[in-house]
This record gives structure tokens, sequence and C-alpha cells, in this order.
């Protein structure tokens, strides 16, 4: 019977783990969200991450920046963060207005306070197996997924649907770095279908909505797919929302879960699964940076 890989339960779990090592910190550790714009999905993912801080008790600073805002602004902003003493975290939410340019704006963030670990020095530190890198949140939630629910990753072959800088290419650095042989699928991958038939673990992050089917897995081999999709489809029944969902938007996954799921040994869904796991990533980073940099 496949198991299925529900978030909620791996996050609490982590998180009360979380919650005892705040708990034995100096001081309350604080993290800084700053939002451009007002976009919905935007102020929901920030509104779950002002939520699970205040649930395992950090502070979180939700500083709002006008859409019209320059990128000499949002610059400067950042500098005076960099400076505060009592700022231990600082994140860009993104996406941001395209006029402005997403990399200089997040590395203007001091590699002490990046706990999105989307800076270019933190990618370096990554590219050199350095022990005080931070992984982005993203792959430390799949991670933390793959651990809580014990399946091994060591000696695994892995295939990674996507590569980009958020998701596919760091989740591949962690599986590699936990000792599986990964193998990166992209657009100019014409042997994709071949390469996730044999692999142990299948991670997507392509923002396709379902375009991976039963044809990409081997029925009977126990193959573990990890979904990290989050495409808005319509608009939902009314059904209570989970820590990723947005208000009036209904979510699906990279992975056509219903056919997919009857012929492999364990699958996330969409919602509930990964994106329940990104926001702990995130405070995870933030108190490894807090116990690195005290």
């Amino acid at each position: 019977m496949t198991q299925i890989l529900y978030g909620k339960p791996a996050r609490d779990y982590f998180g009360q783990v979380l919650k005892e090592r705040v708990k034995k910190l100096r001081q309350l550790p604080s993290l800084a969200i700053i939002q451009i714009g007002r976009k919905p999905e935007s102020n929901s993912y920030i509104q779950s991450k002002i939520k699970f801080g205040r649930e395992i008790g950090v502070f979180v600073d939700h500083i709002t920046l006008d859409q019209s805002v320059t990128e000499s602004e949002v610059v400067e902003k950042i500098k005076e963060l960099n400076e505060d003493d009592k700022v231990d975290g600082i994140i860009v939410q993104l996406p941001i207005p395209a006029n402005l340019s997403k990399q200089k704006i997040i590395d203007t963030i001091t590699v002490e306070k990046d706990v999105d670990g989307l800076t270019f020095a933190n990618v370096a530190r990554r590219s050199k197996s350095l022990k005080e890198a931070i992984t982005p949140a993203t792959a430390r939630g799949v991670m933390e997924l793959l651990k809580f629910y014990k399946i091994e990753v060591k000696g695994k072959k892995a295939a990674v649907l996507g590569r980009s800088e958020l998701a596919g290419h760091p989740i591949a650095e962690a599986l590699s770095s936990s000792g599986a042989k990964v193998t990166i699928c992209h657009s100019h991958t014409y042997n994709e279908e071949e390469i996730t038939k044999k692999s142990d673990i299948v991670v997507v992050a392509i923002g396709k909505p379902k375009f991976v089917t039963d044809k990409f897995f081997t029925a009977g081999k126990n193959q573990t797919v990890i979904d990290v999709g989050i495409n808005v489809t319509s608009t939902p029944d009314g059904s209570p929302k989970l820590l990723e969902e947005v208000s009036g938007k209904k979510f699906v996954g990279d992975v056509d879960f219903e056919k997919v799921s009857p012929i492999v040994g364990a699958v996330s869904p969409v919602p509930g699964g990964v994106g329940q796991m990104t926001v702990l990533g995130l405070f995870e980073n933030l108190i490894d940076c807090v116990q690195k940099n005290g």
C-alpha cells in the first residue's frame, strides 16, 4: 500500500524540537521579512511564517515596502537590518517587481543573516561543501520529510526534475551531500522518463501542473516521489486551509497524484506535503544562524 508523506506530522515533530532549541537561547530570536508590494499569495505565505514563528517562540518583523520602491531604497533597508544586532535573519519575500534586480537585492543580505541561503556567498559555500553553508528552506524541508518517514537516501539513485536556484538545484545538492547518486533532469533532458523509472527517489520541481504521470515510474519498484510543485488551477470549494494554501486558490502539484500514487511506494501530496516543511526549514536555518553567530 502506498505511503502518503504528509508534511504536517513531520513539521509538528521537528517544530517541537525547534521550540526546545529556542527555549535554550539567551534571547528571543528575530526574523525580518521584507515584502515589496501586497500580492495576496505573498501575504498568505508571510502570515504562515509569522504564525509558525509565534508557535516556536520567534519574533517575526514583517516589513512592507511600496510596490514603487526603488532598488536603492530596498538595498538601504537591508543594510540597516544587517547592522541591527537584534535581527538574526533576513529574507526578501519572492517574487519582487520585475524592475528590481532580485539577485542584487538578495546579495545585499549579509551571509550571517541569509537564512534563505540564496545569496551568492551561500551558494559558493555550498559548492565547497562548507559546514557553515545554509541550505535553502525548500531543500531542507524535503530532506526533513525524508528523514521523518525514515526513507534512506545514502546509496540510492535520485532524480531531480527541475534545476531552479530556489528548489531543484539545492535539493539535488542536499541529496548528493547525503550520499545519493543524483541526476538532474531539465527541459533539455531527452530521456527523463528512462531516468526516473530507474530511480529510487524522484523529486519534481518544475512548475507544470500534473506533468509527471505514471509513465515516469516502474510499478513494483517501491519508488519514493516528492512533489515540490505548487500550481494554482482554480477556486477551491471552501475547505479548510493548510499552512501553504492561499485563500481563494486551489493548488495542484507537478505530479498527477491520482495516476502516480497507486504504483509507487511513497508520495507527498499537494497541498499538505513539502509546503508544510518549507516554513520549518526556514526557521531551522534561522536558529542555526543564531547559534553559529551567538
